[in-house]
C-alpha cells in the first residue's frame, strides 16, 4: 500500500497552499468590491460637481447689467464698407450716420520691371532708409543678394526698419513683369516714410524708382462732421466701438445702429436654465430607484442632494425686486413671468419667445430682476457658492469624504495583501520542510524494504505513515 499523497510529484502541497491563500484573500475581494462601489460614486459625484462648475462660469455673464446685455451692429447694405467690433461693457446703444470718403494709406515706392526676380544683375551697393526710431540705416547688398528677391530679403531681415519690401508680378509689361515695392509699415500721415535711396555699382541691369505714393489719413463723417483717422482700424471711434474701414464711397452715407441683441441674451438665459435643469435632473435620477437599483453605488436618499434641490426650487419660486423700495413703481418680478416655468414633471422649461417679448417691453426691469444685487443670478450665485467654495463648500467636503474612504480601503487592501503574502511565505516554508521530511522517510522505506527479509521494512514505514 503506497503513501496517502505523493509529496514528490502530484502537486498536492502546491494546491493546498493555493486553496489556503485563496481563502485568506476573500476579505480582499470584498474590500475591492467596496472600493469599486465608492469609485462609482466618485465618478457620479464628479459629473454632478462639473454641472456646478459649468454654472459658475455661466453666472459670470450675469454678474451685472453690462455683462448680461449683448449688443449688435446693424449696417444695412454697408457691411462691405466697414466692419464693427463692440465692447458690450463700455459701448452704448444709438444710431449714427456715417460716410467713408477716403481710406488711410501708407507711403510706398515701386521699382522698374525686371525679367527674372532671382537673376543676380544689380551689382553691389546699399539701400539707405529710416528705422522706426528715425535713425538712418544702411543695408549692404552683396553680390549674392544682387537680385530683386535678394534685396527684399535683406531689407526684411532688419525688423527695426520703418518699411518692408515685396516682390510682385505686373503683367502690364510681360517682358519685364517683376518689380520691387517698398512700403511703410504703418498707415497715415503721421507715419510718412522718407523714401529709401538705392545705390548699386557694376550691375548688368539698371534699378530705379518708377513711381511713388504718399501716405494719407482716412477721411470719414459722423452725423455730418468730418473726422480724420491715421489708420483703417479706428479704435474707440465711439466709446467701446472699433471701426474696420474696408472701402471708401464718397457721398454715400449709411446708418450704423447699435442695439440690444435680444436673441443672444435669450441664448445665455437658456444656457443658464439648462444648467439648473442638469442639476435637478441628476438629483431626480438618483432618487428614482426600484428593486434592481444598486443604492450603494449611487446617491439615492442623500440628504445633501435633497438640500440642494430644495434650495434651487425654492429660489425659482421667489420674486426679485425691481426699482427703489422707497419710490413708486417698486415691484417684484417672478421668473415664470420671464418665460422660465416648471412643467408637470418638475422640469424647467424656457419659453424663448415669451422671454424675448418681456425683454423688449421692459429691458431695464428684466435686467435688474436677473442681474441686480438681489436678482435671480446673484441669489443663484450665492446658493451655488455655498456648494462650490474650494475649502469649506459642501461639494469639497463631500468629495474629501469620498476620497478618504477610497484611501482607507486602499490602505486596508495593502495591509491585508501584506498579511496574505506573509502567510503564503510561511506555508511554503512549512510544506517545504514537510516535503523534505517525507522524502527522507520514503528513502528510508526503500532502504529497509531492501535490507530486511520479506520487505518488513516497507510495512513498518507504511504503518508509521498511516498506510
Amino acid at each position: 500500500m503506497g503513501l496517502r499523497f505523493d509529496p514528490m510529484g502530484g502537486g498536492q502541497f502546491k494546491e493546498a497552499v493555493k486553496q489556503i491563500v485563496e481563502a485568506e484573500r476573500m476579505p480582499i475581494k470584498n474590500m475591492e468590491q467596496r472600493k469599486s462601489r465608492e469609485e462609482a460614486r466618485m465618478k457620479l459625484f464628479q459629473d454632478f460637481k462639473n454641472k456646478f462648475t459649468g454654472m459658475d462660469k455661466t453666472l459670470q455673464e450675469f454678474a451685472d447689467f453690462r455683462k448680461f446685455r449683448e449688443l449688435k451692429a446693424d449696417l444695412g447694405d454697408a457691411s462691405s464698407l466697414v466692419g464693427v467690433t463692440i465692447d458690450k461693457e463700455r459701448a452704448e446703444t444709438g444710431s449714427y450716420v456715417l460716410q467713408l470718403d477716403q481710406l488711410a494709406a501708407r507711403s510706398s515706392v515701386i521699382s522698374n520691371g525686371f525679367e527674372n526676380p532671382d537673376e543676380i544683375c544689380l551689382g553691389i551697393g546699399f539701400v539707405v532708409g529710416e528705422r522706426a526710431d528715425g535713425e538712418v540705416s544702411e543695408i549692404f547688398i552683396d553680390e549674392e543678394h544682387a537680385s530683386l528677391r535678394g534685396v527684399a530679403s535683406q531689407i526684411n531681415a532688419d525688423p527695426e526698419l520703418a518699411f518692408r519690401a515685396s516682390v510682385i508680378q505686373d503683367k502690364a509689361n510681360p517682358e519685364q513683369p517683376w518689380r520691387l515695392i517698398i512700403s511703410s509699415k504703418k498707415d497715415g500721415n503721421d507715419n510718412f516714410m522718407v523714401f529709401p535711396e538705392f545705390y548699386f555699382l557694376d550691375g548688368t541691369e539698371d534699378f530705379y524708382i518708377a513711381g511713388d505714393h504718399e501716405a494719407q489719413n482716412a477721411l470719414l463723417q459722423i452725423d455730418g462732421f468730418e473726422i480724420e483717422a491715421d489708420t483703417n482700424l479706428v479704435k474707440e471711434f465711439l466709446q467701446g466701438i472699433n471701426l474696420h474701414l474696408k472701402q471708401a464711397k464718397p457721398d454715400e452715407p449709411f446708418t450704423l445702429n447699435i442695439t440690444q441683441d435680444y436673441q443672444k441674451i435669450a441664448g445665455k438665459m437658456k444656457a443658464l436654465v439648462d444648467q439648473v435643469n442638469g442639476i435637478l435632473d441628476f438629483i431626480n435620477k438618483q432618487n428614482q430607484i426600484d428593486e434592481k437599483s444598486d443604492t450603494k453605488s449611487t446617491f439615492a436618499g442623500d440628504t445633501s442632494l435633497q438640500t440642494i434641490e430644495y434650495r434651487l426650487r425654492n429660489l425659482l419660486h421667489e420674486g426679485f425686486p425691481v426699482g427703489d423700495p422707497d419710490e413708486d413703481g417698486f415691484h417684484f418680478k417672478f421668473i415664470n413671468q420671464m418665460g422660465v416655468e416648471f412643467d408637470k414633471s418638475g422640469h424647467l422649461e424656457f419659453k424663448e419667445e415669451k422671454f424675448t417679448k418681456v425683454l423688449e417691453s421692459d429691458f431695464d426691469g428684466v435686467s435688474e430682476a436677473i442681474t441686480g444685487p438681489y436678482g435671480f443670478a446673484n441669489q443663484l450665485r450665492t446658493v451655488v457658492g455655498a456648494y462650490t467654495r474650494p475649502s469649506d463648500g459642501l461639494l469639497a467636503i463631500k468629495e474629501g469624504g469620498l476620497r478618504s474612504r477610497i484611501r482607507r480601503i486602499d490602505d486596508d487592501i495593502a495591509r491585508k495583501e501584506r498579511m496574505v503574502n506573509q502567510k503564503q511565505e510561511s506555508l511554503v516554508r512549512q510544506f517545504s520542510k514537510l516535503q523534505a521530511s517525507l522524502a527522507a522517510m520514503q528513502q528510508q522505506q526503500q532502504y529497509l524494504s531492501a535490507a530486511l527479509p520479506g520487505g518488513a521494512g516497507g510495512n513498518m514505514v507504511q504503518a508509521l505513515l498511516g498506510g
